[in-house]
């Protein structure tokens, strides 16, 4: 239990990414300047634990081979055993400590994290920080002047002058002061006399009143429409005889069309008759090209039927193929339908299930990412 807490230490050195399979992965965020370090002190700040990378890349296990000289079963037991001491601590709602490295606990959410000793520290301090923050002090109280407390004793004499002072009446002039300025506030100003108009010095001439537009359109269209009816009036036997040319013009010309028409009538029923003819014929030749073709097409479905397409929910995408084959006989064992796809761009990518349909696809993604908390996507291949 001890020893693979520390072998997971040691692989975070010189790793940045240590997964423990079917729990979870220790990661070094990849925006640490400490992520090329080669000790732990320096990067316990940036690292930190993501429930979602489950799969096993055998690091662990090679790692634990290597140290104790044990079997790739022994080993993958020994990791069991560490997940269920860790599980069971966080069932009991306690966290499960590793000394000189942090502490695994369950959030509000119900999600596993793990806090290093670094990042404790620092939300220590700045709880302490918080509490012992000073406090701004109240202002003190205005003191009164040193003038009012030095101010010298008043005398007797003085004391009797204010007291006759207050029982005089208030003379007059103050009075008469008062209503003249009342009255200077409330004197209407003065109307200035009005002054003399000057004489127009306008020249004898009228000024000329502008015409009426109104008038001017009458007359420009009223005199060129009266010439035009006097001119009519006058010529009317010559507008008569150009009238009847034209009519005369009109009925020869219908009847050309009317016997252009009669004739082209014939020439289309002509040719409607070869049209039926040939159709007829065509048909013949479709019926008996069309079943030879649905004779063939037939025996080609037969022999070959196209592939569908299908939606894949990936689980994870590989560059080395043996790697692909045990994550496929992981998800299978798990009870997933599980699917190795072709070779893409180097990559086999590795599905948790397929589908023809898109809705069905898009249900199982929802199922899988928001309620199992698995990391997938969807490829249409």
């Amino acid at each position: 239990m001890v020893m693979i807490a520390t072998y997971i230490q040691e692989l975070l050195a010189t790793n940045n990414r240590v997964i423990i399979p079917n729990f979870g992965a220790f990661l070094v965020r990849a925006t640490s300047k400490s992520k090329d370090a080669e000790t732990l002190d320096k990067k316990l700040k940036d690292i930190y634990f993501s429930p979602f990378l489950k799969f096993n890349d055998e690091l662990l296990e090679k790692y634990i081979i290597k140290k104790e000289g044990v079997t790739k079963e022994q080993a993958s037991e020994k990791i069991k055993e560490f997940i269920d001491a860790v599980k069971k601590e966080l069932d009991n709602e306690k966290p499960f400590e590793i000394k000189d490295f942090g502490k695994f606990i369950i959030d509000k959410q119900g999600k596993v994290q793990f806090i290093t000793i670094a990042n404790e520290k620092d939300e220590e301090r700045s709880k302490e920080e918080k509490k012992t923050a000073p406090v701004k002090a109240e202002e003190p109280k205005t003191k009164k002047s040193t003038a009012q407390k030095t101010a010298s004793p008043k005398t007797k004499k003085d004391d009797e002058k204010a007291k006759k002072a207050d029982q005089e009446p208030p003379k007059e002039t103050k009075k008469e002061s008062v209503k003249k300025t009342r009255l200077q506030e409330f004197t209407p100003e003065k109307e200035e006399p009005a002054k003399p108009e000057a004489p127009k010095t306008g020249s004898y001439r009228k000024e000329k009143q502008p015409l009426n537009k109104s008038v001017i359109w009458t007359v420009a269209i009223g005199v060129p429409i009266a010439v035009l009816l006097i001119f009519a009036l006058i010529n009317i036997d010559k507008i008569e005889a150009i009238f009847n040319k034209d009519k005369s013009k009109t009925k020869a010309t219908t009847e050309i069309a009317q016997e252009k028409k009669s004739t082209s009538k014939e020439e289309k029923v002509a040719k409607t008759e070869e049209a039926s003819k040939k159709q007829t014929a065509d048909k013949k030749a479709t019926v008996d090209t069309d079943k030879k073709t649905t004779t063939a097409a037939k025996q080609e479905t037969k022999s070959a039927a196209p592939a569908q397409k299908k939606y894949y929910i990936i689980a994870g995408s590989f560059k080395n193929e043996n790697y692909a084959e045990r994550f496929l006989e992981d998800l299978k064992k798990q009870g997933y339908n599980a699917e190795k796809l072709g070779e893409r761009n180097g990559m086999h990518a590795v599905s948790y299930n397929s589908f023809s349909d898109k809705r069905k696809a898009l249900a199982e993604y929802r199922f899988l990412t928001q309620e199992k908390n698995l990391k997938a996507w969807i490829l249409y291949y």
